[in-house]
């Protein structure tokens, strides 16, 4: 699948009116022709699912518009089809030849074919730009490294035997959301659902001028998530509605159509848990993307993707991207050779990488990954708060030393054999602490069915043998 691929709106034959026009007195088990315009979906959406009512809707709609400027052919095709009257019938009415009655028609449906291909066009700019509006401001301007992640997750969320409820987790600063944002845009662009909601649980913000912001927002929990999905997706019908009422009515307008909802920082919910059975009996044929800094391997029916740090290569290419938009050349046309340093020091945490660059415009680069390594400066030691502070703060004493053993490990990873010798851990204590250290995205473990190893990113490698002391 190419993601890149620009979408366009479909297009429409006067065969396909004709067809629909000849059922308009037909009942719902006879379908639509016009079932994948956007425009009759929607109405479909008001009208219980009836594509047949949702059809004619849309044409009543099509020949009122066509009527201020075709007055004649709007009527023809109003007597001939909604009345219902025969070619014989009218040919006498009007004193002209059937084959002249039948040219007039095909005129009137070309026309008409042409008034329902610009609503058509009008309702997904209309909707793309609601629905745009509805998403987060992007902090980035084209993504690197990302290409196979935006297409597994559009495969998976396009794919009606996939999973319903999907899960993109990762360490923070690893570029889940900016990820999520992106295939939301492109999906939006396709218009394969019927409707979509972006809602977050964020609380901070990291700036790339070194600071943590706190976000002015109650925190999200699984009422609140409820009632903001139905002021989305309900609009004027949620008022008044208990949260009882809210599920049934989210429930049936969800499985009458495809809906997307996403979910960004689910780790922040103080009652996910309370929460996720909901999300069950909302999804399919709708379809839940969360996003997580967490894992939840022990919650049934969620496909897991873990979004790894960037590659070498890609991280370096995103450094010059970051370097050429910020104006500093040297910095973009650096050999490999003396961009190396900054990938072994923040690893492929586009976060980190991203606040390395904008700090080029002020201090000399060494320096820069000097106080990284070492954890000084008020900006480092934002970053370290953002990314690992939250998770650090719920480790329990055996995880911790299971952690703190992880810098003595190569980036190739170590066998819990080998672990469980740096750590001075019993085995048993030592797969209780890699459990939780992978569920919290601070270690990868990596391998096959048959055997497992452990790591770490490069930029914990520098935050466990510097921050976490202070900590």
């Amino acid at each position: 699948m190419n993601i890149s691929q620009s979408p366009s709106v479909p297009s429409l034959s006067t065969e396909q009116v004709r067809k629909a026009l000849g059922l308009w007195h037909k009942g719902a088990a006879h379908g639509s022709p016009l079932a994948d315009l956007l425009l009759v979906r929607q109405a479909a959406t008001a009208a219980s699912g009836n594509l047949r009512l949702a059809t004619n809707q849309v044409l009543h709609r099509a020949l009122t518009l066509m009527a201020a400027h075709h007055t004649d052919e709007a009527d023809l095709l109003r007597v001939r089809y909604l009345d219902a009257k025969t070619v014989h019938l009218l040919a006498i009415e009007r004193n002209l030849a059937q084959a002249t009655i039948y040219v007039q028609q095909q005129q009137a449906i070309s026309l008409l074919t042409s008034v329902v291909q610009e609503m058509e066009q009008a309702a997904w700019e209309a909707q793309r730009t609601a629905q745009e509006s509805r998403l987060p401001l992007p902090t980035y301007t084209s993504l690197v490294g990302v290409e196979q992640h935006l297409n597994h997750l559009m495969h998976l969320l396009t794919s009606p035997e996939a999973a319903s409820i999907l899960l993109l987790d990762g360490i923070g600063g690893i570029g889940k959301t900016s990820l999520a944002d992106a295939l939301l845009r492109v999906i939006i662009a396709r218009g394969p659902f019927a409707d979509m909601a972006w809602i977050s649980a964020q609380q901070q913000h990291f700036h790339l001028d070194g600071r943590l912001r706190t976000i002015p927002r109650s925190v999200l929990t699984a009422d609140a998530f409820v009632d903001e999905l139905a002021d989305l997706l309900l609009a004027d019908r949620a008022a008044g509605l208990s949260r009882d009422q809210k599920l049934a009515d989210l429930r049936v307008r969800m499985s009458q159509a495809s809906h997307l909802v996403v979910l960004d920082n689910l780790e922040m919910m103080p009652d996910s848990d309370r929460l996720l059975p909901w999300l069950h009996r909302l999804a399919g044929p709708s379809k839940f993307l969360l996003i997580s800094r967490h894992s939840f391997y022990a919650e049934p029916g969620i496909y897991h993707l873990r979004l790894p740090e960037l590659a070498e290569a890609d991280a370096l290419r995103l450094v010059r991207q970051e370097a050429r938009l910020r104006n500093l050349p040297d910095l973009a046309s650096a050999s490999d050779a003396s961009l190396l340093p900054i990938y072994q020091t923040a690893g492929g945490n586009p976060l980190a990488l991203r606040l390395i660059v904008g700090q080029v415009h002020i201090h000399p680069l060494p320096v820069i990954l000097d106080d990284l390594a070492a954890a000084r400066g008020e900006s480092v030691e934002s970053l370290y708060t953002y990314i690992y502070r939250r998770a650090w703060d719920r480790l329990d004493e055996l995880c911790r030393r299971a952690l703190l053993a992880m810098p003595l490990v190569s980036e190739h990873g170590g066998s819990p054999d080998y672990l469980a010798q740096i750590s001075q851990l019993p085995p048993n204590d030592l797969r209780h602490a890699l459990s939780t250290l992978v569920d919290l995205n601070l270690v990868d473990s990596r391998g096959d069915l048959n055997q497992r190893r452990y790591t770490i990113h490069n930029l914990t490698r520098s935050f466990l043998l510097e921050q976490v002391v202070r900590w």
